[in-house]
């Protein structure tokens, strides 16, 4: 009975010896893996401090791409790089939001070329009209967005909208509107295209009208630009059949199906159309 208890002890004992040595092991382990970790982000540390510090990533040079208003200076100017500058430790949000500072600039796109290139892509706004708003005159993008207000060296060969201001605030339905009809413009191949355009007219009850660059009117109201610009090619067409397409011009095509047209502009020289008939 005696030896049998000693027994017991003795491997109890001995499952005691293996479980330490056991949590020894893994604690060795352990310990191993936390010294190697240690170890790799000080030298992942000290590495980075010693790049930051390093002449090898100073930038050498700066790309500017797709920049046309602005020169190559300009926008390294606004980006805030120089020689200076250490390629790794820059800011790419601060030097995107220093560039768009520039009214101009619609998009930035940077890539960093190890060890010492920057690489500037800039989409650039193209002006699309001016708009008359607040008594002063603002230049107006694709995107239907007032960009920066028209100074002396901006280009004024636009056509221009007025009527959708009320000197403090924007008709903001009305300016959807016109960017509808400004989008079947630009995309047109035929007369009427946005070139031809001097002026667009906006009224909320009304709608809209076009002043072309050779003194014709035409009245379009809302929507259905397709039907009335097909109207009116046959309406100038069968002017110029009978010799009485001379400008100045007024053609209301708000009402597709009852064209009016005003030669000369007065309300005596008025010419009826309706379907495709037409007494002069």
């Amino acid at each position: 009975m005696k030896r049998s208890l000693a027994n017991r002890l003795e491997v109890r004992k001995n499952r005691l010896r293996r479980r330490r040595r056991a949590i020894a092991g893994e604690i060795g382990v352990a310990l191993a893996v936390v010294a190697t970790a240690a170890f790799l982000c000080f030298s992942m540390i000290y590495g980075y401090s010693f790049a930051l510090c390093s002449d090898y990533f100073k930038l050498e040079e700066t790309i500017v791409k797709g920049a046309s208003r602005l020169t190559e200076e300009e926008v390294k100017q606004l980006a805030g790089v120089d020689r200076d500058t250490n390629i790794l430790a820059a800011d790419l949000d601060s030097i995107v939001a220093g560039i768009k500072k520039n009214p101009w600039v619609r998009e930035v796109g940077l890539r960093r070329v190890l060890p010492d290139r920057l690489i500037i892509e800039i989409v650039e706004r193209e002006p699309l009209a001016l708009i008359r708003h607040d008594r002063s005159f603002y230049l107006l993008d694709q995107d239907g967005t007032i960009f920066k207000n028209l100074e002396w060296d901006d280009p004024v060969d636009l056509p221009v909208m007025t009527g959708f201001s009320d000197g403090e605030s924007l008709d903001e339905d009305l300016m959807r509107g016109a960017m509808e009809l400004i989008e079947n413009l630009e995309l047109r191949k035929s007369y009427p295209e946005m070139r031809n355009i001097s002026e667009i007219r906006g009224d909320h009850l009304r709608g809209y009208s076009l002043c072309t660059i050779d003194h014709r009117l035409y009245i379009l109201g809302f929507g259905d630009y397709e039907r009335k610009f097909g109207r009116l090619r046959s309406i100038l067409f069968d002017l110029t059949m009978k010799n009485a397409h001379q400008s100045p011009l007024v053609v209301d095509l708000a009402d597709p199906d009852g064209v009016v047209v005003r030669r000369g502009g007065t309300a005596g020289s008025v010419l009826h159309d309706r379907g495709r008939r037409m007494d002069i």
